[in-house]
């Protein structure tokens, strides 16, 4: 799907956990809003002083386009997140850029996949089972998420629906933890390859699609490889996980980095800033002071999308422009890398 600029107003919340909501949005002008199960979007939330770009992976069925949910939770010290738990309401309009991303299982014709996720890396997975139920898919699917604690198990009463209503489906929950007064019957602690070897037996033969915490998706990865399976069938994807566990983005506003030393010149919208060859647009912006608005990091949002209008970069992307935008000059600042000096343009 082609990354565009939308108006989403929120039209419903719903609290998932102590410290989980699921926001609900509809386009303004009332447009689908067309995804692929597993994409992201980008959101400007209009923070007290300042706008800030965050990116959350989509949870809602591509198969239900009118409404579009995100699940987030509001992480320890994150502004955005916090924000979103406490103003974001029915009724608030924010700007939004997506869909993004190409992590989805919609791109692959397995015999069998594994989603696995941990923590809040559960949002991809739901939006790809939801899509799979919708469709009435009869594909193997496990469907293994790892929580701290069973209060923290996110969806457990749509998971066990879904148990029943797909024969071809098995969900398998594994917590960390269980705190006095809390009553578990699955696995519990560190899964290693031993309990992988309980949980999900076939795992290396699997299209393995797992989302969440860097050190959680290293470890099941390290699992993958250790029992066989090919490099080439495990997907990994941090964008969410990353952006609601941790509100891992930092204002450009107020990061700290040191400026470059004189080499190249970057000139933004006739303003002119030192570079160093191989450095990001979005780096030797920052190191002279200017902030572009930025989401992913990745190059998997787009939101830090601005046209060249003169000399040469190397960039690969995540998906975060079409080829069409690529045909009319448009760059990712935060992973286009300087090779000489470059002008570009902010302007939409």
């Amino acid at each position: 799907m082609t990354p565009r600029d939308l108006r989403l107003a929120c039209v419903g919340r719903r609290q998932e956990t102590a410290d989980v909501v699921t926001f609900a949005f509809r386009e303004v002008g009332g447009q689908p809003v067309k995804h692929l199960p597993g994409q992201a979007l980008a959101l400007a939330l209009p923070l007290p002083g300042e706008t800030a770009w965050r990116s959350f992976t989509i949870a809602s069925t591509p198969t239900r386009p009118d409404v579009v949910e995100i699940t987030v939770k509001a992480a320890p010290g994150g502004h955005a997140t916090r924000w979103m738990h406490e103003a974001l309401i029915p009724g608030t309009e924010i700007t939004a850029r997506g869909p993004v991303g190409r992590f989805s299982l919609a791109h692959h014709h397995a015999p069998a996949f594994a989603l696995v996720s941990g923590g809040s890396g559960i949002t991809p997975m739901m939006s790809m089972l939801r899509w799979l139920a919708d469709r009435g898919e009869s594909v193997d699917v496990v469907f293994l998420h790892a929580a701290r604690t069973p209060a923290d198990v996110l969806f457990a009463d749509e998971l066990a629906a879904l148990d029943r209503q797909m024969p071809s489906l098995r969900i398998v929950t594994s917590v960390a933890d269980v705190p006095a007064g809390q009553s578990w019957a699955g696995f519990r602690g560190t899964i290693d390859r031993r309990s992988m070897a309980l949980m999900v037996p076939d795992l290396a033969r699997r299209e393995v699609f797992c989302c969440g915490p860097g050190g959680f998706m290293a470890a099941i990865g390290r699992i993958f490889d250790a029992e066989g399976g090919e490099e080439a069938r495990f997907h990994t994807e941090s964008f969410g996980a990353a952006r609601t566990l941790a509100d891992a983005v930092v204002p450009l506003a107020v990061a700290e980095v040191p400026a470059p030393a004189p080499g190249l010149r970057l000139t933004i919208d006739g303003r002119h800033f030192p570079a160093t060859p191989g450095q990001t647009v979005l780096a030797a912006a920052r190191a002279g002071g200017l902030v572009i608005p930025t989401g992913c990091g990745e190059g998997m949002c787009g939101t830090c999308r601005v046209r060249k209008l003169g000399g040469e970069v190397a960039m690969i992307h995540k998906g975060g422009l079409s080829a069409r935008e690529e045909r009319q000059g448009y760059i990712l600042a935060c992973c286009a890398r300087l090779n000489g000096d470059v002008e570009v343009s902010t302007a939409r």
